[in-house]
Order: structure tokens, then sequence, then C-alpha cells
């Protein structure tokens, strides 16, 4: 028997394997708790929309806004309040910075070792971890945050390409984030290309060339097209870059899904939404469903919806503008992010999709 037994090990210390540790601690602040972590600390922007009220990290969000911009692909602007919702920025450096520095060093039944996890092995009430260097520890339940690798050759992938910008002269509306901008006329039957604006101040802002593709990362490519997005709209003003980023994620679910005492969490557990890409709330309410040893279930129609929408890209890539257009058109934006983010009524789905191309879906439907 091992001399040294964790209640839980979690593997990866990024977005998913934090925010468990967060809501294992604040459910039982005594138990024996180790992180495997591999150290990547890439710079990320978590971004998610949620009641003015929820309790996801507020303390580490840096910004907020409480209304939306919409730019359809026929370059009309649409701008709409969100209230009661508003959409929030976490940047990586903030959200690590709290729990490697404060949160962790404050608690002594927190165990972090710097290692790349490399395989489980199952027991009955104990389970081992091997790591890279050939070290194992044990523990009565595994939190297993590592990406799998997806067995569907035709996967579709958002692509992101961002920069950091900080203008000379005042010219952004720091009131408002911009979802989608579809004005730039380059996506095409094998790519849906947007832009999203984070404005932080009048002259700061993340403007990121966005991409749903099953084309692999074409970094040069999406060079030149955040170029001709600033060319057509800020040519005439100065700027400087602060800072890059850029990512993949891919979209429709996972392959196999582990439960039990042996789990996965993050995009491997199935918490991120396979038709936007959003994950950061679903991470922060699965990890207290698991902290109270519950289990979180979405209404299999919210599963259907983003089939559907995958459906539509992989096979008429070049009518998601045309959808998007159509929807933050003919429906109120806080709706819209209520259907997206799987919390509203059958009622108003039904009321939501009346609003959209019904053959077009009805022929996805019969495929």
């Amino acid at each position: 028997m091992p001399t040294h037994i964790y209640d839980i090990a979690i593997i990866g210390a990024g977005a998913s394997g934090l925010q468990l540790l967060y809501e294992l601690i604040q459910a039982d602040p005594q138990q024996k708790i180790l992180i495997l972590d591999s150290g990547d600390r890439s710079a990320k922007s978590w971004c998610f929309w949620e009641d003015k009220d929820a309790t996801c990290f507020p303390f580490l969000v840096e910004k907020s806004w409480h209304s939306m911009t919409y730019r359809s692909s026929e370059g009309e602007t649409l701008k709409s309040p969100i209230h009661p919702l508003q959409y929030n920025y976490i940047s990586s450096d903030r959200f690590f910075a709290y729990f490697f520095d404060e949160f962790i060093p404050a608690k002594p039944n927190i165990t972090l070792v710097n290692c790349k996890a490399n395989k489980i092995q199952e027991g009955g009430e104990l389970h081992s971890v091997i790591c890279e260097d050939n070290s194992t520890y044990y523990a009565k339940r595994v939190a297993d945050s590592r990406p799998q690798k997806s067995e569907k050759p035709d996967v579709i992938y958002q692509h992101f390409s961002g920069k950091f910008i900080e203008f000379e002269e005042p010219i952004l509306d720091e009131s408002s984030m911009t979802l989608m901008d579809f004005s730039l006329p380059v996506s095409t039957s094998e790519m849906a290309v947007f832009h999203y604006i984070l404005p932080f101040s009048k002259t700061k802002a993340l403007i990121e060339t966005t991409v749903f593709t099953q084309l692999a990362y074409d970094r040069e490519a999406y060079e030149r097209i955040w170029q001709d997005y600033i060319q057509t709209h800020y040519s005439t003003h100065k700027f400087k870059i602060l800072s890059n980023e850029m990512g993949t994620i891919p979209m429709g679910g996972v392959t196999q899904k582990r439960d039990g005492s042996v789990f996965n969490i993050g995009t491997s557990g199935g918490n991120m939404k396979a038709s936007t890409g959003y994950a950061f709330t679903r991470m922060h309410e699965d990890a207290k469903q698991r902290a109270q040893n519950l289990s979180r279930k979405t209404p299999n129609r919210f599963r259907f919806y983003d089939k559907m929408l995958l459906k539509i890209m992989k096979n008429e890539m070049n009518k998601i503008p045309e959808v998007m257009d159509r929807l933050f058109s003919k429906v109120q934006t806080p709706q819209i992010l209520q259907f997206l983010d799987d919390k509203s009524s059958l009622a108003d789905d039904i009321k939501l999709l009346s609003k959209l191309d019904i053959p077009l879906f009805v022929k996805h439907l019969l495929r």
C-alpha cells in the first residue's frame, strides 16, 4: 500500500483543472489534492456571458460589457443591450497569477507537482497516475483534463488569430463588444470568417480573426485577413501592437467520456458548447457539480441543435454568414445568448428557430 494517498488527483492546471480545484476546496477545505501540471502558460482570453449577479469568479473579471454588437455580411450594424446578462473577460495571466501566487500557496493540503501525466492505471478503490519521468502518484479519484484526439475525419475547427492593439486616438466604443462582424467578404465554401472585438478602453482592444473550417491552421492567410480588416475599418488611424493571441478549438464534442472515480473534465469532459466553442462557465458548473458529487446533464435538444449547425458548417459553410445575419436581425440578442447557453425554454427555442431558414435546416435534418 502506498504511503501517500490523495483524495483526488487533477491532471492539468488549466481553466478546468483550477476551477475544479477551487470548488473542491469550497466543498471540503481539508481534503488532500494533487495537481499535476505540465507547465503550459500560453496566453489565453476566457470570455463568457452570464447574469450580472452570477458567481463565476467575479473577483477575476477584468472587463464587462452590457451591450453587444453584431455586424452583418451586408455591413449593417446591430447594437443592443444584453440585460440582465453581461459579457465578461478574464485573462489567463490574471487567472494563473491568482491560483499559483495566492490560492495554492495558502493551502498546505494542496500539492502541486510539475510533471506531464503519461498514463492512468485504474484500480478498485485506488488509482495510480504515472508521469513521463516514471514518477507515480496515487489517488482515490482522478480528474483528467488532457485533450483527446478526435477519431472523426471531418472535425470542424474554430481557429483564431488576434492582436491586442492600442490606437493613438480614442476611437473605440468601449461600452459594447462585437461578438461577430461578417462585413469583410472573405467567407468561402471551405471557411466562415468573422471578426471579434473586445474594446477595453477608447484606445485599447483585442481584434481577432475567427475562422470556422475543416482546414488546418493557416497563419499567413489569417494574418492577411486581419490586415485587410484593419485596412478596411481603421486605415486612417495609427496604432501599435501590444501582443498576439492565436489558437484552435475543435468543435463537435468528444469521442469518449469517462465518468466515475476516474473522469474527464474540460473539453474532454464535454464541457464545451459544440457549435460555439464557449466553455469557461460550463467548466465552472461542472466543477461545482463534481465537488458536490452530482452530475450535470444537458437536455438532448440542445445537442441536437448543435449537431444541426455543425452539419450546415460541414456541407454549406458559405451559408453561415446568412444564418447568423438572419438570427441576429430577427431575434433579440439576450434571447440568442440564452439559447446558445442551453438555458432557453422549449417554447423560446421554437419561437427562435421559426425565425431561421427552415428549408435549410430541414435539408440537413434529412441528411
